[in-house]
């Protein structure tokens, strides 16, 4: 029995001197490197309780204020109201420029530009800054021309809009006036005036390059095709009103002005009239504000 109990002894010391070692090394091991510390756990908390703030979102008005802010200026001119006849009066024009036929015009302010990159980016808040900002804006439809109208419109509380036809024309030829190209009658001085097949080599160049005409009015004609508010009909002028005609007869076309820097003299002339599907696209194609 003593030999039972001194091997019992024997057996819980052996025991114990073996569990023993063991529960202190565990109680006195060191966190894992990995583990993270306390100060880390706080800044992780701190972040993940920015990540659960709400983010503040901009509104309407700061966003137009912060547009406002940086709108490049926008320089309208005013051309004062009058009657003249619209259309070929030279008879050396297309068959949809005659018959030429007297239409009146209210007072209108017209952009002494087309629309640059610059003011279209800003405008429509696109974030990556344009490359060459003081050429036109091109590859913009009618209805993308009408949204930029509308986000303009809202962040200036303007009144802009597109130029109806007769009220393009009417400014291209001074208010008017018998001119083929706008701002003069010899085409051998044209390319002071404009960007056409003959000098631009096939590049759109930047706005007021060239020498405006009477109003002050730069690239109405050659550079970039310009939208107009008219539906085009090869028929129009026939039976167009005489005060403030704009043809809002359904067409699948709108009407463009102007000419391009691809195009010859000929269709840079101030009564040359063009046919475009609304969604037409295209480097040559920009637009300019009236109101």
């Amino acid at each position: 029995m003593r030999r039972f109990a001194s091997s019992v002894i024997l057996f819980f010391s052996v025991l114990t001197l073996l569990i023993f070692p063991a529960l202190s090394a565990y109680s006195t091991e060191p966190a894992p490197a990995s583990a993270p510390k306390p100060d880390s756990i706080q800044r992780q908390l701190e972040q993940q309780d920015l990540k659960d703030e709400p983010v503040k979102k901009e509104t309407l008005e700061q966003k137009y204020e912060r547009i406002r802010k940086k709108l490049p200026p926008i320089h309208m001119v005013l051309v004062k109201g009058g009657c003249f006849q619209m259309g070929d009066w030279t008879e050396e024009g297309d068959e949809d420029e005659r018959p030429a036929h007297e239409v009146c015009v209210s007072d209108f302010y017209i952009a002494d530009t087309v629309v640059t990159r610059g003011l279209y980016y800003t405008v429509m808040d696109l974030r990556e800054p344009p490359k060459d900002p003081d050429k036109p804006v091109t590859f913009v439809n009618y209805v993308q021309a009408l949204r930029f109208i509308g986000a303009l419109n809202a962040i200036t509380k303007g009144f802009y809009r597109l130029p109806t036809e007769a009220e393009w024309e009417y400014a291209a030829r001074n208010r008017g006036k018998n001119e083929i190209w706008p701002g003069l009658d010899n085409e051998a001085e044209l390319k002071d005036y404009a960007w056409f097949a003959d000098n631009s080599n096939n590049e759109v160049h930047p706005v007021k390059q060239k020498k405006p005409n009477a109003l002050g009015l730069y690239d109405m004609a050659g550079n970039v095709w310009q939208w107009t508010e008219d539906f085009f009909g090869f028929d129009f002028y026939k039976k167009s009103p005489k005060r403030d005609p704009l043809n809002d007869g359904f067409s699948q076309w709108r009407t463009i002005r102007g000419g391009s820097a691809v195009d010859n003299a000929f269709k840079l002339r101030t009564t040359y009239r063009y046919a475009l599907e609304p969604a037409f696209k295209s480097s040559t194609l920009g637009f300019r504000i009236a109101e």
